[in-house]
């Protein structure tokens, strides 16, 4: 596999995945770019050694993982902040204003939440919630068993619930 012409076709047929997972795992498109640039350099160094048994997808996305947890291990805060435009969820074309406005704040307030998360479950919640990656491939990406995938993926929506019930109870009358 180490032919450097199908690191450049494989790296930019994933890009746009690569770089929403970087930003939604950070909260911050900066932050994100800067995720993906550092991961796309370790990808390089290791091309020689991807050996294709694992899926170019879930090897890169562990790349990425592992360039995260080391920045959170070094940061002094694992909290990170998200930028107001990062997620939209309604589409406010189709949505009347209020609706919109609403919708918007809801969002925000779920990508703030998101962001707050412990790693581990940002990490799981992410993949399967935004990236659409089943038990099986978040299992292999994040380095975990399938059934810890479920049941971090259970708590991190419980702990999404209980900090959003307020707002969702006040959606729902």
């Amino acid at each position: 596999m180490g032919n450097p012409a199908s690191l450049d076709r494989l790296v930019l047929d994933h890009l746009p995945a690569v770089l929403r997972f970087a930003t939604r795992l950070t909260g911050d498109a900066d932050r994100g770019e800067d995720l993906v640039q550092e991961s796309l350099l370790r990808a390089v160094r290791r091309w020689a050694s991807f050996r294709g048994e694992a899926d170019f997808r879930t090897w890169l996305f562990r790349i990425v993982i592992n360039v995260f947890r080391d920045r959170m291990r070094a940061a002094a805060a694992p909290t990170l902040s998200i930028q107001e435009d990062q997620v939209e969820m309604v589409d406010s074309a189709s949505a009347g204003p209020p609706a919109a406005a609403i919708a918007l704040e809801l969002e925000r307030l779920i990508a703030q939440e998101v962001s707050r998360l412990p790693p581990r479950q940002r990490e799981v919640l992410v993949l399967i919630a935004f990236e659409g990656m089943s038990a099986n491939e978040v299992a292999e990406v994040v380095g975990i068993s399938v059934d810890n995938v479920h049941s971090t993926l259970s708590g991190a929506r419980a702990r999404l619930r209980l900090r959003l019930a307020h707002y969702i109870g006040s959606v729902e009358k």
